[in-house]
């Protein structure tokens, strides 16, 4: 018997792991898979393939244009580089996250916001 105990609804990774006994099996069935250990890496590696196919079909794009028209149509000359969207795109989402964690910070309350110094907690107030 090991000396080290894992409390029953953590996994062995120490995620929570998903209560079988409450769980619908239609749910099981559409998002049992969101549950693997793995799943996050496969979606990142997923979309990052999918992401340099589509820059690298750009310029296949445009070669197939007809004669005098572009696939893109940029309004200035920057956004009708190559991969300009894509970076822009994930540019625009780095900054919106980033700019999450500050305002967090701004907007958090402390633990004790709710308690009331007067009365101790779980005691009805007096009329």
């Amino acid at each position: 018997m090991s000396d080290h105990a894992t409390p029953p609804h953590l996994s062995d990774h120490g995620e929570h792991a998903p209560d079988e006994s409450q769980t619908v099996p239609a749910a099981r069935a559409l998002f049992g898979w969101t549950t693997k250990p793995w799943i996050g890496k496969a979606i990142f590696w997923g979309l990052l393939v999918v992401s340099v196919l589509l820059i690298a079909i750009e310029p296949v794009l445009e070669m197939l244009a007809p004669e005098g028209e572009h696939f893109r149509h940029p309004y200035f000359s920057i956004d009708g580089t190559l991969g300009f969207n894509a970076f822009w795109g994930f540019g625009a989402f780095t900054l919106v996250v980033l700019a999450g964690w500050p305002l967090g910070r701004l907007m958090r309350r402390s633990e004790d916001y709710y308690e009331d110094e007067q009365e101790p907690a779980g005691t009805e107030p007096h009329p």
